[in-house]
């Protein structure tokens, strides 16, 4: 019963790790459409980074979870 709860939570975390990249995704959009005065270099490399960084962590976590 251990071994199926750590993998639900692995991946319930990967789910919540790729979301959070897709939410991080729409807020660079919506921040780069709305010219909010924000240098667009710094905000789509730092955006960018995030989404690849949550995005891997969300799929190492799922395929941990198989």
């Amino acid at each position: 019963m251990k071994q199926k709860k750590r993998e639900l939570m692995m991946q319930e975390l990967g789910k919540y790790s790729l979301d959070m990249s897709k939410l991080i995704f729409g807020g660079v959009i919506l921040a780069g459409i709305m010219n909010l005065g924000v240098e667009a270099i710094y905000l789509f490399g730092v955006g960018g980074t995030l989404v690849a960084f949550f995005a891997v962590i969300g799929f190492v976590f799922y395929s941990k979870s198989r």
